[in-house]
């Protein structure tokens, strides 16, 4: 819920237009334009609140209309401010928000309409927008009212002479700008700025503030501080203890004086009386002594236990009462100490085997003899019917004739004996019931066997022993392959619970395959099997442990086939297909080749064993063909391995070379008849080996090739592309014609020679062909070898301008030509007569002073020339009164040649000529001023940077070598006017002014820098003695509208700037805002305007009036126009070096 806040709600009925009416004309540059227009009024209605779309029907209710006559001044601010109300109806709320969009829409209504007056009232050139503008000579509409002073300085309307002013201005002309909300009553209002009351602060007084500002140890939040750790009262002066002693102590200079009974920083812990006299802990205020100790403080000594009430405490050792003893006396003593043979155990004795008695003196006989006899000696003399070492066992008739063991009273006899004392012979088993015993022997009944008659005979089962267990029935085999084969059979009448299955090769018996499957099954699978080999198959069944009647079968498996059978490569009539080799022996394999739609012949291959490919040939280009591969051995084929190939695209035809040059040609093609999905063109230098592919469309039927080798072999070849398949190529050589020479230049040029000198051709070339004239009718050629670099011209004329091309030649080929021109000299006086002396001094990284003796003759001008290597070469025109001349602008590292020539009458003298080589730098291609700084250029001044690199295009631009360490790149200066910044936006974009005075570098070289790499943004600002300046850590325009983008602000001028952040440049020709009204022409510049600025730079030179001049808020306000102002940029991360 924001708060209410009443606001100037203008309203243009729809119905009403400004228009002059037609007893007045409007006069336009001078010229006096009568107009035809329709006599009408516009209303404005003024109401505070809110207005309803009911309430906008009748004008009369809340608000007040004025009626304005056509011609008269309409001045319309754009400060309309709509402030969102909550949803219920309480204080504050009028209930609008209900009618928001609508309110909404009329403002956008409102915007459209005065735009529409702006575009009527001037554009780019000016206009009648503002009431000052009227009177000049592009407009002058002449009010018929009353003027009011100074027109109400656009800040007011003129009723019947007088201003009624706008919202925030006073005064008779409505120049005095009233301070914000009238300082909230907390303050008084002093040249439209808040003199705050004690206690509050802010532009408007709003905010309360705090004692001392809080001595920077804290927040002040709502007038009150918010302390900062370790510090604390109102203004947070004082140092805070921690806990604040938890009330146990006093806080003196930060730190805890703890009260008796209380320690620690905070005091928070209790204290023990003498600290346990280093014999315990201090545990919240009780000592928990130490082993050995007791007592409040631990100072006594303490025996274990308190001796266990069984002795006394003597120097911390328990001196134990009779019949105790141990450590606490704890322990009893027991009589006699238990004899040494038993353990003492509460002061009882627990007796060791074979002793009793008290204190375990006496023989003792095993379990007391169970009362079942007498002690004797420490062994059991039995009563009768009993027996054993303690009587506990019951004795047996005739101690079984020793032929059993006595269990119980009762004989279990040996085998082969019976009988209640084992004096008979017996059966095993008592033969179990299922037979007689005879003489020791069982005689089993019909079905069963065994010693004891307890087995059924082979074959046989069932409780009775009389169910015959046969064999399955109808056992045979199905879906063999190389490694398998599925059983299936009838089970027999008895169910086995499993079966036991024995796969045995013929070839090699001695290894088996033994499996065993559940009872329940009729069929089973086996794998694993060798491939091509005879098996026998055993099956049983088995129940209880024994086995029934056997059943077999025999049968081969097929032998291995190949697998994995793949296309690998196809061309437009053949493929290659591949497979993975049969795992068994075989004696070759069968490929068939069969067109898929079953029309024309098929193609049968026999591949040797050993071999895992083939090449399939005479395959029509673009039809499906069916291959099988088979293994055999003898009249044996395996499982056949299938695939499917269709022979790549048709190939291209006719392959052409065209515009063959030095480093490039065109190579063109026919294209196939069938569908294609495109072409690849290969072209691989015949010495180098270096192949090279590249892709193109298939509506296309040409290539260009570049980068070539100068007089080089190249195969090319194309082939056509469908899919992942290629064509057959078709393939041809072409040769590239050979490079000119390089570097020509004449030297040594007098009346009748010249030395020719050049940099010879990279290709490999037989000879150099060279033209040389002063005219088409008088040119001769001679030809040199193709390893010369110079050649001697003689018998030239004197005072004669000389024309030379030179050309390379490989063969029948030619180079294109290289070119330079030079004149003779006059031919008459010595040598001494001329030019002499030419020398490079002061030689620099980028400069170097040419001087020279002139001739005995005077000259009408000299005619200077230099070049370095990859550069053209640039001349200059010296008058003839200099005898030195300093180059400047030279590249780092560079070797340059340079020639003088005097020149008289139209006539040239004999050229001399020098060497230099510039000085290095460690950075020869400054990519900004920082760089140059690095290079240890220490004065400002203009400066050729690469923001590029070498190769790229250069850039002039004015370093700041000096401010807050140097390094700065200035994009922009304001200091006398002499520039006008009311510009479009092409100017904007490339730049304009002078960099040595007022200027603007362009908003495209803006981005290039800042695209780069990170930059920080530092603005300086000053006037007469003062000097402020603003600087961000963060500053980027990018591509799109060249948006700002800028953050991190520090320094003494006030942030004026991050108000325009992420705002895209506006130019009087080129607005992109939403805004109501258009800024770069209101506010006359170029800038990153929002609505409309806070910063404007860019502004009206020297203007202090409608916030039109070069501002910046946060220092001097909107109505001082600043005087000097100095953008500049350098990367973020640069650290400036320390001068000397």
């Amino acid at each position: 819920m924001f708060p209410f806040i009443p606001s100037l709600l203008l309203v243009l009925l729809p119905t009403a237009l400004l228009t002059p009416s037609t007893s007045h004309e409007l006069q336009v540059r001078g010229q006096r334009t009568p107009r035809e227009t329709k006599q009408d009024s516009i209303k404005v209605v003024i109401s505070e609140g809110c207005i309803t779309q009911e309430d906008s029907s009748d004008v009369s209710q809340g608000g007040k209309e004025i009626d304005l006559t056509p011609g008269y001044p309409l001045v319309l601010t754009h400060k309309i401010k709509l402030i969102p109300l909550g949803s219920g109806s309480g204080s504050g709320s009028c209930g609008c928000e209900a009618d928001f969009a609508a309110l909404r829409e009329r403002l956008e209504r409102l915007e459209r309409e005065v735009s529409s007056l702006r575009e009527k009232c001037g554009g780019a050139e000016g206009g009648c927008c503002t009431s000052k503008e009227s009177k000049g000579a592009g407009c002058s509409i002449k009010p018929e009212v009353d003027e009011c002073p100074n027109e109400c300085s656009d800040q007011g309307r003129c009723v019947d002479g007088k201003c009624v002013c706008f919202p925030g201005f006073s005064g008779p002309d409505c120049s005095e700008s009233n301070c914000p909300g009238n300082c909230n009553d907390n303050g008084r209002c002093v040249n439209g700025q808040c003199v705050c009351d004690p206690g509050f602060t802010g532009h408007d007084c709003l905010h309360r503030g705090c004692p001392d500002n809080c001595n920077n140890r804290g927040q002040c939040v709502n007038g009150r501080c918010v302390c900062n750790g370790g510090f604390t009262g109102p203004s947070c002066s004082d140092e805070s203890c921690p806990g604040n002693c938890n009330n146990r102590g006093r806080c003196v200079n930060g730190q805890c004086v703890c009260s008796p009974g209380f320690i620690g920083p905070d005091c928070s812990k209790r204290a023990c009386p003498d600290n346990c006299n280093n014999r315990g802990r201090c545990v919240n205020g009780k000592c928990v002594c130490d082993s050995g100790f007791t007592g409040a403080d631990c100072s006594e000594n303490y025996c274990p236990g308190n001796c266990s009430s069984r002795g006394r405490c003597i120097n911390g050792e328990c001196v134990c009462d009779e019949g105790f003893s141990g450590p606490d006396c704890s322990e009893r003593i027991c009589p006699n100490d238990c004899s040494d043979r038993g353990r003492c155990v509460n002061g009882k004795c627990v007796c060791d085997s074979g002793v009793t008695g008290d204190d375990c003196s006496k023989d003792s006989c095993p379990g007391n003899c169970n009362n079942r006899g007498r002690c004797v000696n420490g062994q059991c003399v039995c009563d009768d019917g009993f027996a054993g070492l303690d009587c506990s066992g019951k004795a047996c008739p005739k101690n079984c004739s020793n032929r059993g063991k006595c269990v119980n009273g009762k004989c279990v006899c040996e085998v082969g004996f019976a009988g209640p004392d084992c004096a008979a012979k017996g059966c095993p088993g008592n033969c179990n019931n299922k037979g007689r015993c005879v003489k020791g022997r069982c005689v089993c009944r019909r079905g069963f066997t065994g010693p004891d008659c307890s087995q059924c005979e082979e074959v046989m089962t069932g409780p009775n022993c009389d169910i015959v267990m046969s064999g399955v029935s109808q056992l045979s085999t199905r879906d063999i392959t190389d490694t398998s084969v599925t059983l299936l059979w009838t089970p027999p009448g008895v169910q086995y619970e499993s079966y036991h299955l024995t796969f045995t090769s013929q070839k090699e018996s001695d290894q088996q395959i033994s499996v065993q499957v559940e009872g329940s099954l009729t069929t089973f699978t086996q794998t694993g099997l060798a491939a091509g080999q005879d098996y026998t198959v055993s099956m049983t069944g088995e129940i209880d442990g024994r086995r029934g009647a056997e059943s077999s079968a025999e049968f081969m498996t097929l032998i291995s086939g190949p697998t994995n059978l793949r296309v690998v490569k196809t061309t437009s009539t053949s493929a290659v297909v591949q497979w993975e080799h049969s795992q068994g022996e075989i004696d070759r394999y069968r490929l068939t080749v069969t067109p898929s739609d079953k029309a024309g012949r098929s193609q049968e291959l026999t591949v040797p064993a050993g071999q895992d490919s083939a090449h399939i040939q005479q395959l029509e280009a673009g039809r499906s063909y069916a291959i099988i591969l088979m293994a055999e051995k003898g009249t044996s084929r395996s499982k056949p391995a299938t695939t499917q190939v269709t022979p790549g695209p048709e190939p291209p035809t006719d392959i052409i070379f065209s515009e063959v040059t030095e480093n490039s040609l065109t190579v063109s093609w026919t294209k196939p008849n069938t569908p294609i999905s495109g072409f690849k063109v290969t072209y691989t230098n015949t010495e180098d080996g270096e192949p090279v592919s590249v892709s193109v469309d298939s509506d296309d039927s040409t290539l260009g090739l570049s980068q070539l080798s100068p007089g080089s072999s190249y195969e090319v070849s194309v082939v056509s592309i469908l899919g992942l398949d290629e064509s057959d190529p078709i393939e041809d050589f072409v040769m590239t014609f050979p490079d000119p020479p390089t570097y020509l230049r004449a030297v040594n040029v007098t009346d009748t020679k010249a030395l020719l000198l050049w940099r010879p051709a990279l290709a490999g070339v037989d000879k150099y062909a060279i033209v040389y004239g002063s005219g088409t009718d008088s040119e001769l050629t001679i030809t040199v070898s193709g390893n010369a670099a110079e050649q001697q011209l003689s018998d030239l004329e004197g005072s004669t301008t000389y024309t030379i091309t030179i050309r390379s030649q490989l063969g029948s080929r030619e180079s294109s030509a290289a070119s330079t021109s030079f004149t003779t000299t006059r031919g008459s006086g010595r040598d001494g007569d001329g030019l002499r002396e030419l020398k490079a001094n002061n030689v620099t990284s980028r400069s170097a002073l040419l001087s020279w003796k002139p001739p005995s003759k005077p000259a009408g001008s000299y005619r200077l020339t230099y070049q370095t290597e990859g550069q053209e070469m640039k001349e200059v025109i010296v008058d003839a009164m200099v005898t030195e001349y300093n180059l400047t602008r030279l590249h780092p590292e560079s070797k340059y040649t340079v020639q003088l020539q005097a020149e008289a009458g139209g006539q040239h003298a004999a050229a001399i000529s020098t060497d230099f080589t510039t000085g290095t730098l460690r950075f020869p291609f400054p990519t900004d001023c920082s760089q140059e700084l690095l290079n240890d250029i220490r004065t400002s001044g203009e400066v050729e940077i690469f923001p590029q690199g070498k190769l790229g295009t250069p850039m002039m631009v004015y370093c700041d070598m000096e401010t807050d360490g140097g390094g700065w790149t200035v994009f922009q200066r304001r200091k006398d006017g002499s520039v006008d910044f009311f510009r479009g936006w092409k100017e904007y974009a490339k730049g304009f002014g002078s960099l040595s005075g007022e200027f603007w570098l362009g908003l495209e070289s803006l981005h290039n820098l800042t695209s780069m790499i990170k930059m920080s943004l530092r603005v300086d600002l000053r006037d007469k003695d003062e000097a402020v300046f603003a600087k961000y850590s963060t500053f980027e325009i990018v591509k799109r509208n060249y948006k700002l983008t800028v953050g991190g602000y520090s320094g003494t001028a006030g942030d004026s700037l991050s108000y325009h952040n992420q705002r895209v440049f506006s130019t009087k020709d080129r607005d992109l805002s939403s805004f109501i009204t258009r800024c770069a022409m209101s506010y006359r510049g170029g800038w990153w305007y929002k609505n409309c600025h806070e910063a404007n730079l860019n502004g009206v030179y020297g203007t202090d009036f409608n916030h039109q001049g070069v501002i910046w808020t946060g220092w001097k306000g909107k109505e001082f126009s600043i005087p000097f102002s100095e953008m500049k940029m350098r990367p973020a991360a640069f650290s400036p070096p320390t001068r000397g």
